[in-house]
């Protein structure tokens, strides 16, 4: 092997390394605990340890709810920024014919999952094994809930469109980030979130959706980060004119406090002039503002920064300079461009990092 060879062998280690440190990831976080509130005031059932959780009303319109947590502070680094969650589920059983409305709720207090199993198609529960999470307690039989049902915020973190059968994705919102985040900075104050149909009224209209004990079709977290000192970007910028073409941003030099950071810019508008929209937040679904353009930061958070010239491809730079002491903030961009279109402008993509 030549010096340049083992040179590069050498260093090889380092370099994927750091290309992968300048890059969002996406880690599958495994359920770490799930269960199912039936509706009992007694709290007299469960189903801790069984291969499906219920959500929905049965033939008698009793309500059932489920309850998943998932263990985030082991699987993202400490200081990562939170850009989207999403729940990956299976629905194994329904008498639904058409896909019915869900509503994800952070859960405010602690429960457990007990060792009680429901026989037959589960839908009925067993009796609640000690430890259990019931419609009563948050741990049968000593802990109960502050209010039958459950300890949730009332306002869902995030909604999914369940069908009769069939794997599905809870839908993405800035909300079940968030949670995920807090989760992350504190996780004593992880408790999961509550899913429940946005409609509790009708019968015959509960599903089973798989547990963490089922074969397969187990419920996965789906987060994607940025660790400390990362880049990535988010979403598609707006059509530039050119078939096939976006308008795209980027950073290119590390986010590193006390220097001058520089984004570019391609695929745009030839010969125009543009400006720099910053937040500290993002939006991970975006605002729609025309077919294929969406806005992925919150307005009322953002600030203008500087304008600059692009080239007759399209392409242009500007910079920012990072003060030192504030490390750990996500700093988003998205870049607007003078364009003869109905907006009078394109957006690119957001181009994001987080701050060391």
């Amino acid at each position: 092997m030549s010096p340049a060879a083992r040179l590069l062998a050498c260093l090889l280690p380092a370099l994927l390394a750091h290309a992968a440190l300048r890059a969002q990831a996406t880690v599958s976080i495994p359920c770490a605990a799930d269960n199912t509130l039936y509706e009992d005031l007694s709290g007299g059932i469960s189903n801790g340890a069984g291969v499906g959780v219920f959500v929905g009303n049965n033939a008698f319109g009793r309500i059932r709810r489920a309850v998943l947590r998932f263990d985030v502070a082991a699987a993202l680094p400490p200081g990562s920024r939170v850009l989207a969650a999403q729940i990956a589920l299976t629905a194994s059983q329904s008498t639904v014919g058409a896909a019915l409305t869900v509503t994800g709720h952070r859960v405010l207090a602690s429960w457990g999952e007990g060792t009680s199993v429901a026989g037959s198609g589960g839908g009925g529960g067993a009796p609640s094994s000690t430890g259990d999470a019931t419609w009563a307690h948050g741990f049968f039989p000593t802990q109960p809930w502050a209010a039958p049902g459950g300890d949730f915020a009332t306002t869902p973190s995030f909604t999914a469109a369940m069908p009769p059968l069939g794997a599905f994705t809870t839908d993405l919102s800035a909300q079940a980030a968030a949670d995920v985040q807090d989760w992350l900075a504190q996780p004593a104050s992880n408790h999961g979130w509550l899913l429940k149909l946005a409609d509790e009224v009708p019968f015959s209209t509960a599903h089973r959706i798989n547990s963490r004990e089922a074969a397969s079709g187990n419920p996965v977290l789906l987060v994607t980060y940025l660790g400390p000192g990362a880049t990535g970007t988010w979403g598609t910028g707006c059509p530039s004119g050119l078939i096939g073409q976006v308008a795209t941003a980027a950073w290119t030099t590390p986010p590193v406090g006390g220097t001058t950071l520089t984004i570019t810019k391609s695929q745009t508008i030839s010969n125009s002039v543009g400006v720099d929209l910053f937040s500290l937040a993002l939006d991970p679904v975006g605002t729609l503002l025309a077919p294929g353009c969406r806005l992925y930061l919150p307005l009322a958070f953002s600030i203008t920064g500087n304008t600059f010239f692009t080239d007759v491809s399209g392409a242009g730079s500007s910079t920012l300079f990072l003060p030192a002491g504030y490390p750990g903030y996500l700093l988003h961009c998205q870049s607007a461009v003078l364009a003869g279109t109905p907006l009078g402008f394109v957006l690119t993509n957001s181009a994001l990092a987080v701050t060391q």
